[in-house]
């Protein structure tokens, strides 16, 4: 009883880091069709923005989320208006492939440039409640596991309420049902996609400070992450970013699962495997409903 409470537990939690490591990816490909392959370079540069505010005046990781919010949000304009904006007007299949090449390159840019700043050395950030545990049901948690877990569960809800509650959220549906109508509309289509991309690389950052406080970063370490989103984007179906948080749960307590069946070196494979089968047998994702009469 006690392993099988440990098993749930502890793919709950990594599943909740799961769906919010995956949300930037499934919005700038849901809202824009851009498969954002640099997606985990980000996560890797949210980290270490973390760890330098933490190494050179001392800020703790989860205070400084707000400063690492900003400076990432900053960046996906950035990134906006220089990679992604000239393939605005591409057909879909056409920003998909562009967009895939172009992040390729810039994961290669940005590495380099992380490498130089911070050497390729592993890092993460050691504060004073590191290794620390509460006892949970029987079961020893660490306090920076609790907080990643707390930190990924408002990030999902901040954003499901910004989607759904606020005319912004709709000028997001209405861009990603049909952009032409939704400028004839009046919405600001350039607008609004450049502020999701902002929004899209922000929480990439957020994901990235539980990445170095809860394990650890290296600049080349974003596509074990990329592969992980990548993994829940297929789980929860194109677009369907309400069902990212179930699809991380499920991937969490697979492979949470999985470590008693294959051991822990396979954890890994388990999601791989669930990935090829998905795409195979039901490439509209495990929590999508099919629409009725079809």
């Amino acid at each position: 009883m006690g392993s099988a409470v440990q098993i749930i537990i502890y793919g709950i939690m990594v599943g909740a880091v799961y769906g919010l490591v995956a949300i930037g990816l499934a919005l700038l490909l849901g809202i824009m069709r851009y498969l954002n392959v640099a997606h985990g370079t980000f996560i890797m540069l949210g980290g270490y923005v973390a760890f330098w505010l933490f190494t050179l005046w001392q800020i703790d990781p989860f205070l400084s989320i707000p400063i690492v919010v900003l400076v990432m949000f900053i960046l996906g304009l950035v990134v906006y208006k220089l990679v992604f904006s000239p393939l605005h007007k591409l057909p879909e299949g056409l920003k998909i492939a562009d967009s895939m090449l172009i992040t390729f390159g810039l994961i290669l840019v940005l590495d380099n440039a992380t490498t130089w700043l911070w050497t390729s050395d592993v890092r993460s950030v050691t504060t004073s409640y590191t290794g620390e545990t509460v006892s949970l049901l029987g079961v020893r948690l660490a306090y920076t596991s609790l907080a990643g877990f707390a930190l990924a569960i408002l990030a999902i809800l901040a954003l499901h309420l910004l989607m759904t509650k606020t005319y912004f959220g709709k000028a997001v549906r209405a861009a990603t049902q049909d952009w032409e109508a939704a400028s004839l509309a009046g919405i600001d289509v350039q607008r609004t996609y450049l502020i999701s991309c902002g929004i899209a690389v922000a929480l990439a950052g957020v994901a990235g400070v539980i990445m170095v406080t809860s394990y650890s970063i290296t600049p080349a370490g974003g596509m074990a992450w990329l592969l992980v989103a990548m993994i829940v984007v297929v789980l929860a179906g194109e677009g369907n970013i309400n069902g990212l948080f179930a699809a991380g749960l499920f991937l969490g307590l697979v492979e949470a699962a999985s470590v008693f069946v294959t051991g822990a070196s396979y954890r890994e494979v388990i999601g791989l495997v669930m990935f090829i089968l998905v795409l195979l047998f039901r490439p509209q994702g495990l929590f999508v409903r099919k629409a009725r009469g079809t």
